[in-house]
């Protein structure tokens, strides 16, 4: 089924390469692109861990839900998402109605190898130890599943998971 509107939202948990893939997707495609965690630092004027320490992840979430909501009219766009954007039905539904939802789906071994390599993320800490975080990937599991388009990352390079969303959801390559 294609969608009324052109966008395309990349979910999945955090170190599953949602930006990443998502600058080059956009490129490939000729779209906009745009990191909803880093319109939320634009608009909050702060990073992400100081949100979370002065405001809480509720605030968060709010403000997540905000400005996914300022993107309603936005065409031709790729989204990163944040990793938790998923745990609110709303935030769901708006990006269904807005585009095609795609997962990129890692294992958890793939996922802790990567976030051991990054910083910044304020509920992947693993000096508070992996058992939570996993705990936390798993809870959000059946919301990741509920995407139009479910790619498995861990075998794939960059540009073979860019190839495999273009391919599956029948888009025009501009890099062709």
């Amino acid at each position: 089924m294609i969608c009324p509107h052109s966008n395309i939202f990349l979910t999945g948990f955090m170190g599953a390469g949602k930006s990443t893939v998502g600058r080059r997707l956009a490129q490939r495609l000729g779209y906009c692109f745009a990191d909803l965690d880093q319109l939320i630092v634009a608009r909050e004027g702060l990073p992400i861990a100081e949100i979370f320490a002065a405001h809480g992840e509720s605030y968060f979430r709010d403000c997540e839900a905000a400005v996914l909501t300022a993107h309603y009219g936005t065409e031709h766009t790729v989204f990163a998402t944040g990793g938790g954007i998923v745990g609110r039905n709303e935030n769901r539904a708006l990006m269904k109605q807005l585009g095609q939802v795609v997962y990129l789906r890692a294992s958890w071994p793939t996922l802790e190898r990567r976030l051991a390599r990054s910083s910044g993320r304020p509920l992947a800490d693993p000096q508070q130890g992996w058992e939570k975080i996993r705990q936390l990937w798993q809870s959000r599991l059946p919301w990741y599943e509920e995407a139009d388009l479910v790619i498995d990352t861990d075998q794939l390079t960059v540009p073979e998971t860019v190839r495999a969303i273009i391919s599956h959801l029948g888009l025009k390559d501009s890099a062709r």
